[in-house]
């Protein structure tokens, strides 16, 4: 926000600069003035100059640290697209666990069909042996007919002990291997759900890393960009200020050379005399007013003739002399013409008298069409009609 001030400021003092050397039209500067003002410029020029520098460091500086930001940033983007694939990894891990999960649970489901199938078999041979509670190894001796009988009866109660006993070791390994498998499947997800969190967690941070160097980010380009545009600012103010320096210098070269013209001016242009030079009441603003000048009155587009031949000095907008024209005749004498509606000459060109060098109008302050119409000695006025 302070650099944009800044810059707005000094694009704000750029224009009022303009529109000081805009306003004030080179015809009724003195030579003296001249020569303070090309100081003064000379002045503003070095200022602005130091400041350009001081403006050029502090946009490397700026340059520098987007540069580093945005390096800064760069690595915050690896940075969390790394935590983020690592994210992918765990949640892909977690599937896969998912189906591992899956294949355990159906085991144990099978698993416990097995055991219910053994314990049933066990629960059935308890049963019986408790029915026949009262049968001993004499009662199955007794009851063989043969001897070849008894063995085999003697044999199928050892087997089917032997059975009984593999049965209840393998009910309690298959029980054993049902909590290990329980045991492993809780281990693995609590495994993996705090994985996942801390992953999620970092995630979290990098964006929010990510969000923090993109902000300082912008701030920096902001102040970059303010920077960019008070250089850009300064470099056109010294433009500014040494297209205006030429123009005052040429002026100043030209009232150093040449001779004033001999003999009476000739009548600017065909009009009637309606103000005269001293002072008066302004037409516009009221109150008694020094008029450095004439006004002739004329139509609109009547032509505007060279007094004495000379080299136009100036052409263009002067604020309140609207369109104005001044031209040098030699050894500081000059005339000022203005209010005018357009030129038929332009700055730098030699006119002859009597030459045709514009057209009466009402642009600037003017209540209506007419000429006004300045003889200046060394930029100090003098009354028109005393060399017309």
């Amino acid at each position: 926000m302070i650099m944009k001030r800044r810059s707005n400021l000094i694009v704000a003092i750029f224009f009022i600069f303009i529109l000081i050397f805009t306003l004030i039209p080179v015809g009724i500067i003195s030579a003296d003035s001249l020569e303070d003002q090309l100081e003064q410029i000379k002045k503003e020029k070095e200022d602005t100059k130091k400041k350009i520098e001081e403006v050029k460091k502090k946009e490397n500086e700026y340059i520098g640290q987007v540069n580093q930001v945005e390096e800064q940033l760069l690595a915050s983007l690896d940075q969390l697209n790394t935590l983020n694939n690592n994210l992918s990894d765990v949640k892909s891990e977690i599937d896969k666990t998912n189906i591992e999960l899956a294949v355990k649970e159906n085991e144990l489901k099978e698993i416990g069909v097995d055991l219910e199938s053994k314990e049933s078999i066990l629960n059935n041979r308890v049963a019986a042996i408790y029915k026949n509670r009262y049968s001993s190894l004499f009662e199955i001796l007794f009851k063989s007919k043969t001897f070849l009988e008894f063995l085999s009866k003697l044999k199928l109660m050892n087997l089917l002990a032997e059975q009984d006993s593999k049965i209840i070791d393998e009910v309690k390994n298959k029980k054993n291997a049902m909590l290990s498998v329980k045991e492993s499947i809780v281990e693995l997800k609590e495994k993996q759900d705090e994985q996942k969190v801390n992953v999620e967690k970092l995630v979290t941070q990098a964006e929010q890393k990510k969000t923090e160097v993109a902000g300082i980010l912008g701030q920096k380009k902001e102040l970059l960009s303010a920077t960019k545009a008070d250089k850009n600012a300064l470099i056109a103010m010294e433009a500014q200020l040494t297209a205006k320096e030429t123009e005052i210098a040429r002026i100043l070269e030209a009232l150093r050379y040449g001779s004033a013209p001999n003999g009476k001016l000739m009548w600017p242009t065909a009009g009637r005399l309606i103000s005269g030079f001293g002072n008066r009441r302004h037409p516009i603003f009221g109150g008694i007013r020094f008029h450095s000048g004439i006004d002739l009155a004329a139509a609109s587009g009547t032509p505007i003739f060279a007094a004495d031949g000379g080299e136009v000095i100036q052409t263009g907008y002067s604020g309140g002399y609207g369109y104005s024209i001044l031209v040098y005749h030699g050894g500081g004498f000059a005339t000022f013409y203005a209010h005018l509606s357009g030129f038929a000459c332009s700055q730098g060109q030699m006119v002859k008298r009597g030459q045709v060098i514009g057209y009466v109008g009402s642009t600037g302050w003017a209540t209506g069409p007419h000429l006004h119409f300045e003889v200046r000695i060394n930029g100090v006025a003098q009354n028109p009609l005393g060399y017309l």
